[in-house]
């Protein structure tokens, strides 16, 4: 028993030492730089050679390997031509893996660092593709919370978009696209001011119609939540009678006039409790004011019968 004790004991001191010599192997001192190098994952000796590496895997589909490989030529090769290049494959290699976000930041580098890197259109239809990813994919969620949301990825890459070429293929898409996910997350005065800004920055665009009414329905939108006055339901009301009067698209500008009423009667509605109000403290001339307000102001609403005959009723009682 001791002696296979002893045997197992020389073989594992055995395979360490061997173990260490096949590792020291990997290693060379090289005096230009003074350090030890292992030349497997040394870069070649010029960037063409370190380009046809990277190539190598990328073919092959080792795209991890690749990606380390095409990095490593920037890193060392920076004023190459085949810096750009790399830098782009680089983006190829995530996006082959599904790392959506980590691809976006390769492409972006390859604009960020070479201005006038030749197939920049290329580079910004994939950044496009990935931010529509974004848009539709569902967020991550950690421990019941959501972390970093497709939402966000999606604004950044759509901002970046637009700013790599304001006034490429893209750029008003993207734009319009931005303002829908700003939407989405309720985010309406961000959104307004994309959907504005496409209207004016791109009056040509197939989008100028659809991002009008977006104005309009975003401030709708917000005019709903509580902590809105009534500036932004009257800001609502003035957007939806611009985009019904003007709008070529008949299905939006019928849309426009029914939300018009709508926000007519939420807002008559409002003047309208607050006549009621003052009504029930006795105070009836301030009462009379809003009754008239809700009669003169909004004289389509459905209460405007009732706040006629109130205001009939009320001045009997203020007269002396």
């Amino acid at each position: 028993m001791k002696k296979n004790h002893a045997i197992g004991i020389l073989l594992i001191i055995t395979a360490a030492i061997f173990s260490s010599e096949m590792v020291s192997a990997y290693w060379i001192w090289t005096p230009g730089s003074k350090k030890f190098i292992n030349p497997k994952y040394a870069v070649k000796d010029s960037p063409k050679e370190q380009y046809d590496w990277a190539m190598s895997f990328y073919a092959a589909g080792d795209y991890q390997r690749a990606a380390a490989e095409f990095e490593k030529l920037v890193k060392n090769y920076e004023f190459s031509e085949y810096a750009s290049k790399s830098q782009y494959y680089a983006g190829l290699c995530y996006e082959s893996m599904g790392k959506y976000y980590l691809a976006f930041g390769r492409y972006q580098k390859a604009v960020d660092n070479f201005p006038h890197i030749e197939n920049l259109d290329e580079i910004l239809e994939r950044e496009f593709t990935i931010a529509n990813i974004y848009a539709t994919k569902r967020s991550p969620r950690l421990m019941g919370n959501d972390i970093i949301t497709g939402a966000d990825r999606a604004i950044e890459i759509y901002r970046k978009v637009i700013d790599n070429a304001p006034y490429g293929k893209h750029a008003d898409e993207a734009l319009f696209r931005l303002g829908q996910v700003l939407k989405k997350s309720e985010r309406y005065d961000e959104a307004i001011q994309e959907f504005q800004r496409l209207t004016d920055e791109y009056p040509s665009s197939k989008f100028y119609d659809k991002a009008k009414y977006e104005v309009a329905w975003c401030a709708y939108k917000a005019s709903l939540k509580p902590d809105y006055a009534g500036e932004p339901t009257d800001k609502a009301i003035k957007a939806f009678e611009d985009v019904a009067a003007s709008n070529k698209d008949e299905t939006l500008s019928h849309e426009a006039e029914k939300t018009v009423q709508r926000l007519k009667d939420k807002a008559a509605m409002k003047s309208l409790a607050t006549a009621q109000f003052y009504e029930r403290q006795k105070q009836y001339p301030s009462a009379v004011v809003y009754y008239r307000e809700v009669a003169d102001k909004f004289p389509t609403s459905s209460f405007v019968s009732q706040a006629k005959a109130k205001i009939e009723e009320l001045e009997k009682k203020v007269k002396p």
